[in-house]
């Protein structure tokens, strides 16, 4: 191995918002971190997400992260320096059959000190009245949450993180290793050593496994993230975020305007790991009509822009921090398929927590 051009306590591979929440963690407990990314901070998936934030989670992986991450957004971070939660809560449609599994989920929110109730179609319809219900139909409703924007979070936490992070724009090549443990990441810009590493790059934390022995099977998943502008006369002035589980489909306000960023779950998977400023037609109209049955306002709104983007799945099951077994001084945290903004602040304080076991 060549000599290290760069060294801190850990690297950090992957620049989103994962592996932002674990070095602020990591630099508040006095370690030094660099955090390689070629791409810059939430240059990639990131920097597009809808930043959605809410404490209920359909998945038992999920529930406590979604809980633990909302209350840290909710008092704007670990220093109260992070921009304050927006909208008018998180309305969150069940799927047919889900009530039953929700009751003892709300429940535990509750406990844990967040809002959170569950409201049938009328109920909704009162309250929320451009949105459109059917007979038997219920979602969980939360109105501490709703969303952020993502670039200022992650701004943030990089000026939480201060001088002790240091963010080098570089591609990463390989890991570095000596005997069965991990010191370090091979650059194209040179080494960087460190004493332990986590992996938060995406589909591209999967061919650096590899190569120390690791498998961390990921694919990408396209999403378009569509902005409509509805007629000024039927703008939702108090539209919640609004996320479907019966479709897959998702929307929020945009800002003070009649605009919604509105998306709903693609089938298409494989797509290339890039951002492009522009969404196709065929994609826009796939939303809207996905949509329109929730919040009819959409017919004949008027598209004003978008961005095509992706997800990185894990084909095994629900994503996780983990610990390979194959070498040492490693740490993983891929695979969120999109839901990696609302549980960022509690994998980043895990993921910081295994990083700090890793150099015991």
């Amino acid at each position: 191995m060549s000599h290290p051009v760069v060294t801190a306590d850990v690297a950090v591979v992957g620049g989103g918002i994962i592996g932002l929440a674990t070095a602020e963690r990591l630099t508040a407990a006095g370690l030094s971190v660099v955090v390689v990314d070629e791409a810059g901070i939430a240059g990639g998936a990131t920097g597009v997400s809808g930043g959605l934030v809410r404490a209920f989670a359909p998945s038992d992986c999920d529930e406590d992260l979604a809980s633990a991450g909302l209350a840290v957004y909710r008092k704007r971070g670990w220093h109260g320096s992070w921009p304050a939660v927006r909208g008018r809560g998180s309305l969150t449609f069940l799927a047919p059959g889900e009530r039953e599994a929700a009751l003892p989920r709300v429940a535990s929110l509750l406990e844990a000190g967040h809002k959170a109730e569950i409201l049938a179609a009328d109920e909704i319809g009162a309250r929320f009245p451009w949105l459109h219900t059917v007979p038997d139909e219920y979602a969980v409703y939360e109105p501490d949450a709703g969303w952020l924007p993502v670039r200022d979070v992650a701004a943030a936490m990089v000026q939480d993180a201060g001088p002790r992070l240091r963010l080098l724009r570089a591609r990463a090549t390989h890991l570095l290793t000596s005997g069965s443990r991990v010191v370090g990441v091979g650059t194209d810009t040179g080494p960087v050593g460190a004493r332990a590493v986590l992996l938060a790059a995406g589909t591209g934390s999967t061919p650096l496994a590899a190569g120390v022995g690791v498998h961390l099977p990921l694919h990408t998943r396209a999403v378009g993230y569509c902005l409509f502008r509805l007629q000024a006369r039927a703008a939702p002035l108090a539209l919640p975020a609004v996320v479907d589980r019966a479709t897959g489909a998702w929307l929020r306000p945009w800002d003070n305007t009649s605009v919604v960023l509105a998306g709903a779950f693609s089938p298409l998977t494989g797509v290339p790991a890039s951002v492009r400023r522009d969404v196709p037609h065929q994609e826009v109209e796939r939303v809207r009509d996905i949509l329109i049955p929730r919040l009819p306002r959409l017919t004949g709104a008027s598209a004003v822009g978008g961005v095509a983007a992706y997800d990185a799945m894990s084909p095994q099951g629900p994503a996780s921090v983990g610990v390979p077994p194959e070498v040492d001084g490693l740490v993983t945290a891929t695979g969120w398929n999109g839901g990696g903004f609302k549980l960022a602040p509690a994998v980043g304080e895990r993921a910081a927590g295994l990083l700090l076991e890793a150099m015991a």
